[in-house]
């Protein structure tokens, strides 16, 4: 009796902890059911699924001691963001991932498998953690600190494990790596994509990881830094560093700011054009994004899937709605000409900033999947980072095709060419 009572007790003990780490059912990922997808591929997406623990102080914090405020567990990690939002918006992503098996792991799984995903790209490891991120913010949302620990998606996300799924991304309308694979594996991945004609997008993650664009470049489509990631980028093909970026002050003059912004930015971008991306989007937080390239091609058009009926109410309004004086005819294939164009932000009640980037990254992943063109898709990617910015989860949980319709038009109505010469 004094057994089974011990035995009782270290149970509760144990299933008080799991409670803690995981406090609840992860919430049912709902696709948005504004109609069937109909995709006869799917684009493919690798990188990190991780455990996001999210620190809110409810005042200043102080150093050397702790401070009140909210702490939660997230589902997250940059790829396994991204092929959620690409979810919801009814494109059917297949995800290449590495967990634990502990319960953040199957944390995880449970919440991928509540949407009918596919796992059997995703390689569940014992004797390893989950990789986790945590992260600290202040009152408004913005990232104070943070730390990673994500080396199990460099050891085990192989390029052997990868070779395993050639098929998957041979026959992709897209690749989307993220800069947490070892450099090995992102050359691995890029040349079965390079090798059947499939576009690659490079999300950089980090500072400090996003370097790892300079021996694949030549490979590389889409990236969509941030202004201080771009310069890491650019830097990382010459040291010593050559390229920099001073955080200005935030301005109420917008058009000002980002005419600042492109004189400071535009010596980075044109390098990593010259150096084989093709399309760099530059992610400029509330002033927007430049879209920034060299030659101008539909690199979509033979692969793209039918279009998914979340698009449709996009397509009709967005077809011809660039501003008169917008010069829309971008440099084509071999051109020396290089463009950058300015999409502007659309206006938020900003809750969260913490999915931002990669709603925007998922948005224009699913446009370009859908057949929309390049500036269509960005403005779309602009649009639901907004809605991300007004959501406490990393990814919305359902998103409005008229609302997203709405928004990215505005976005496009508001472009400016910066530069095309």
């Amino acid at each position: 009796m004094a057994g089974a009572t011990t035995t009782s007790s270290a149970l509760r003990r144990m299933e008080s902890v799991c409670r803690h780490l995981l406090p609840s059912s992860p919430p049912v990922l709902h696709q948005n059911l504004l109609g069937a997808m109909r995709l006869e591929s799917s684009p493919v997406i690798i990188g990190g699924m991780v455990l996001d623990i999210h620190a809110k102080p409810s005042m200043q914090p102080h150093p050397g001691t702790t401070v009140p405020g909210m702490v939660k567990y997230v589902s997250g990690g940059v790829a396994r963001n991204i092929a959620e939002c690409i979810c919801k918006l009814e494109t059917q992503p297949f995800m290449i991932s590495v967990v634990g098996n502990d319960m953040a792991g199957d944390f995880l799984l449970k919440y991928w498998r509540s949407a009918g995903l596919c796992t059997d790209g995703i390689l569940q490891v014992d004797d390893i953690t989950t990789p986790i991120v945590s992260n600290v913010f202040d009152g408004s949302g913005e990232l104070i600190a943070g730390v990673a620990s994500v080396g199990a998606v460099e050891k085990f996300l192989s390029p052997t494990w990868i070779y395993q799924f050639r098929l998957h991304i041979s026959t992709a309308p897209l690749l989307m790596l993220d800069a947490n694979l070892s450099p090995d594996s992102l050359e691995a991945a890029c040349k079965i994509a390079h090798e059947s004609g499939v576009p690659v997008f490079f999300e950089p993650v980090s500072l400090a990881k996003g370097s790892r664009i300079a021996p694949i470049a030549k490979y590389i489509t889409y990236t969509s830094p941030n202004e201080i990631e771009l310069v890491a980028m650019a830097n990382s093909f010459s040291p010593p560093e050559k390229y920099n970026f001073v955080k200005m002050e935030q301005s109420k003059n917008k058009a000002k700011a980002v005419e600042h912004l492109f004189e400071m930015l535009s010596p980075a971008m044109f390098f990593l054009l010259e150096n084989g991306i093709k399309f760099l989007l530059v992610t400029l937080g509330s002033n927007g994004v430049f879209v920034c390239c060299k030659e101008c091609t539909s690199l979509m058009d033979q692969q793209k899937s039918e279009m998914m009926s979340f698009l449709t109410p996009l397509l009709e309004k967005l077809e011809g709605c660039f501003p008169s004086n917008m010069l829309v005819d971008l440099p084509r294939e071999g051109s020396s000409r290089t463009c950058v164009i300015h999409l502007p932000a659309v206006s938020a009640s900003v809750v969260s900033l913490t999915g931002a980037g990669d709603c925007f990254v998922g948005g224009v992943i699913s446009a370009l999947c859908g057949g929309l063109g390049m500036m269509q898709s960005v403005a779309v990617g602009i649009a639901i980072a907004k809605s991300s910015v007004e959501s406490e989860a990393n990814i919305p949980d359902k998103f409005s095709a008229a609302t997203i319709a709405d928004d990215a038009r505005r976005t496009l109505l508001s472009a400016k060419m910066m530069w095309c010469k």
